[in-house]
């Protein structure tokens, strides 16, 4: 997003934000195929050491790669998001901010739907 809108990005901090809130709830995916495919996205191995990642196309040209790393005895888990395509920049920033949003709520769903009841994190009971 800083890449895109500049170093001081209004909607770097509220993707941020929303990321941090929902992180934790991505340590329960173990179908990350399944994950992907809910999305409408394909599942990537990108080589910088995550647990997985998906991207997911938004328009010809434009693609959201998510990226999770698991939580272990020293970090904490990871979600980090990365735009991709000749055509992001034509993009808005608030329009970025609301589909990584979107999408995100979304794979909380899926966390929801594929959970055992008693399993699922509450962040999923609230999208």
């Amino acid at each position: 997003m800083r890449e895109i809108e500049g170093v001081v990005s209004p909607h770097q901090r509220q993707v941020e934000s929303a990321l941090e809130a929902r992180k934790a709830a991505f340590e329960c995916v173990t179908d990350v195929s399944g994950l992907a495919k809910y999305i409408g996205g394909k599942e990537e191995l990108l080589g910088v050491g995550e647990d997985w990642a998906l991207s997911k196309e938004i328009f010809p040209g434009a693609r959201i790669f998510f990226i999770f790393h698991r939580s272990d005895e020293e970090f904490p888990s990871r979600l980090k998001v990365l735009f991709s395509g000749r055509k992001i920049e034509m993009m808005k920033g608030e329009d970025l901010a609301g589909f990584v949003i979107l999408f995100v709520n979304h794979m909380l769903r899926y966390i929801r739907e594929t959970l055992p009841a008693d399993k699922v994190p509450e962040i999923c009971h609230r999208v």
